[in-house]
């Protein structure tokens, strides 16, 4: 009988942020390491449905592709009904998602494990998710921070956890690698790229617009552009506005992985100064596209960005030593060029999708031959 992989994911085409990102990465190089280690797989997806696949280039040519069916109750269902197969190993794309792998659990082979990207992991009050996760064979952590806050948190054991730092997209690294338009050269432009929810105000972006605004007239060359969507946007909006930054800051959202890309090329540096990040996968793309980053000295940001190196990283609620950072990128064009070269080195060297592919190759093979 042929070993058989199922994967239950929130979302992998509808929405820019890291989960999505990570999901689309992970999806990708389970289609590859199906065909390589001989097993079948299935992913079924909570938010996209068959024409998000299809709009996508159906991009995977092993794995099936399963809607989740518009909501958890459905795609409950629709777990259960994988788990009827009982498929080697079962893995689900959240914590929360634990539960229903518990409850799957005499239906598979060699159990079931769960991906923790941060924000879930730092405190579960659940006792319904802390004992499904410590039951779990296996978690992966997308940093070592939030490897640790996931024990601290739930109870799992340290031995059951794999860390499985997020990769560049493939197809934002095709765009990266590929010929860029020259650069805009009469003015210096910051960039963030981020959800822009109200339960997530530690993202930092209102500092950075604070800062921002003090830095205009030592820099008026300066603009800063902010990708993103949320219930917070409003306010950011508003905040900007009394700020009287006027044509000096834009809001985008919704933009495809091109003009993603574009506006990675078109900025001077990047800034997200997070006060908690899972791991911060923006940080990647930025530094992939030879832009250094400024961001938060909390949480995973510091596996991604080395301090003095390829950004700076401030500590949260720092107004001055945000505004420092800010001030000095601005204005030394050669150190932009350092800290970006650098920065693209260290995405070659430790994030390619490559290096992620064999990462989750060796926790697979481990998993699969298990008892």
């Amino acid at each position: 009988m042929a070993r058989r992989v199922v994967a239950v994911l929130s979302t992998i085409f509808k929405v820019h942020g890291g989960i999505q990102r990570f999901n689309r990465t992970l999806c990708l190089a389970l289609d590859e390491l199906a065909g390589e280690m001989g097993f079948e797989g299935r992913v079924l997806s909570q938010d996209d449905s068959r024409l998000d696949y299809e709009r996508a280039g159906a991009p995977w040519t092993r794995l099936a592709f399963v809607p989740g069916g518009g909501g958890p109750y459905r795609l409950s269902l629709r777990t259960a009904g994988a788990c009827l197969e009982r498929p080697d190993v079962l893995i689900v794309g959240l914590l929360g998602m634990t539960p229903l792998a518990l409850a799957c659990r005499p239906l598979l082979r060699r159990g079931y494990g769960f991906v923790a990207y941060g924000t879930e992991s730092w405190r579960e009050p659940r006792v319904s998710r802390r004992l499904a996760a410590r039951r779990a064979r296996l978690a992966f952590a997308i940093s070592q921070d939030t490897a640790a806050a996931l024990q601290r948190a739930t109870g799992v054991a340290r031995d059951r956890v794999r860390w499985l730092p997020p990769a560049l997209d493939p197809a934002l690294e095709r765009l990266a690698s590929s010929p860029a338009a020259a650069p805009v050269e009469d003015r210096v432009e910051l960039l963030t790229v981020s959800r822009l929810w109200a339960e997530e105000r530690h993202k930092g972006v209102d500092n950075a617009l604070v800062a921002f605004s003090r830095l205009l007239a030592r820099h008026p060359r300066a603009f800063y552009r902010i990708v993103g969507k949320g219930s917070d946007k409003p306010r950011l909006q508003a905040l900007a506005a009394s700020l009287g930054l006027g044509d000096r800051v834009v809001f985008e959202e919704d933009l495809s992985d091109l003009e993603l890309a574009d506006r990675y090329r078109r900025c001077s540096l990047f800034v997200l100064p997070s006060g908690q990040e899972g791991f911060g996968i923006v940080f990647l793309e930025a530094m992939r596209f030879g832009r250094p980053c400024v961001g938060g000295r909390a949480g995973g940001a510091p596996e991604a960005v080395e301090d003095g190196r390829t950004g700076l990283l401030v500590d949260f609620l720092d107004a001055a030593g945000l505004e420092a950072a800010l001030d000095r990128l601005l204005g030394d064009t050669g150190l932009r060029r350092r800290m970006g070269e650098a920065g693209r080195s260290r995405v070659a060297e430790h994030f390619t999708f490559e290096r992620f592919r064999e990462r989750l190759r060796e926790a697979l093979t481990e998993w699969l031959a298990s008892p």
